[in-house]
């Protein structure tokens, strides 16, 4: 696995390319300065949960054919969680967004169960 590291306006990104995959799909992890004490924990929910989806990803192995997921997470004032996911599987997108979860390793894990309830739909 491959990591870029770079600075956006309040977030940190983080950019994984999963080499299992002929296209490689891009993650990119947009992180608050709210929840930078939960990088690690927030890197590995993130490659846990991509386990989950990548079988139903392999539909879209094809040259040519991009595969991005944004996974944006912050923490909000009453230390609840915010997230949302965007993906972006050949221009078909996908987006979850959910606020107040007390869990962060729930709230990961129920953004790419819908990914992958929303991908094995079609």
């Amino acid at each position: 696995m491959t990591i870029w590291l770079s600075v956006y306006a309040n977030y940190t990104e983080s950019t994984y390319l999963l080499t299992s995959f002929f296209i490689e799909p891009e993650i990119i992890l947009r992180i608050d300065p709210s929840v930078e004490y939960d990088r690690e924990v927030i890197e590995r929910e993130v490659s846990k949960s991509m386990g989950m989806v990548d079988s139903y990803l392999k539909k879209f192995d094809k040259p040519n054919v991009e595969v991005r997921i944004e996974v944006f997470i912050k923490k909000n004032v009453d230390n609840s969680f915010h997230g949302e996911l965007h993906a972006n599987a050949n221009g078909r997108v996908i987006v979850f967004k959910r606020e107040a979860f007390m869990d962060l390793h729930d709230l990961i894990h129920h953004a790419f169960q819908h990914l992958k309830e929303q991908l094995a739909a079609k």
